[in-house]
């Protein structure tokens, strides 16, 4: 967050700097419009090159449901998904069945393990595949699990969801073990 907010604070620096109003001679140029280059990539996208910005309230969805998973609210998942869901999990399983309320009660399994849940993200963005119809959220996050026995277990993650009819339809994970955050200090 400190690094973002210094890209941000040195980016708006730029910015003013070059908005300035020019009084030397080379103000009074008109500006020479540059040429699009047409760019040929080495590969050709199997799903979709054409993204843009997609629907912000598809982000909030999503990030409310990450939220309901730190508060251990799994119940409520079950506003935001669609009848059927299916999740790839980082180590290769899939979760693929056409019932949310099994899902939900496959995560409250997996929830109850926990003792505590905290989630910190370094990003998210809505986007939509134009070619392809489709709209997507991209998440980058890290989460700290703490289990009944005390043992922290942290991963920073990214994934990505599929919102289909404004309803959580699928989403795939990618994790990376992060070292836990070190032990709370004790008071002498």
């Amino acid at each position: 967050m400190k690094r973002l907010s210094i890209v941000i604070v040195a980016a708006s620096v730029l910015f003013a700097c070059s908005n300035e109003k020019k009084t030397d001679e080379t103000s009074a140029k008109p500006e020479e419009k540059k040429e699009s280059v047409a760019i040929t990539y080495p590969y050709t996208a199997t799903f979709s090159s054409d993204f843009s910005i997609g629907d912000a309230n598809h982000a909030k969805m999503v990030l409310d449901l990450y939220k309901m998973w730190e508060d251990g609210k799994v119940d409520d998942f079950k506003t935001l998904m669609g009848d059927s869901v299916s999740i790839n999990f980082p180590d290769g399983n899939k979760y693929k069945d056409n019932k949310v309320d099994s899902m939900i009660s496959f995560a409250k399994q997996v929830r109850s393990t926990f003792s505590s849940v905290k989630l910190t993200f370094d990003g998210w963005m809505p986007i939509h595949a134009n070619d392809a119809k489709e709209d997507f959220v991209l998440v980058w996050y890290r989460e700290y699990e703490t289990d009944m026995k005390g043992k922290v277990d942290s991963v920073r993650g990214h994934a990505y969801f599929q919102i289909k009819n404004n309803k959580v339809r699928s989403w795939s994970e990618f994790s990376q073990a992060l070292t836990a955050p070190p032990p709370p200090m004790k008071k002498k």
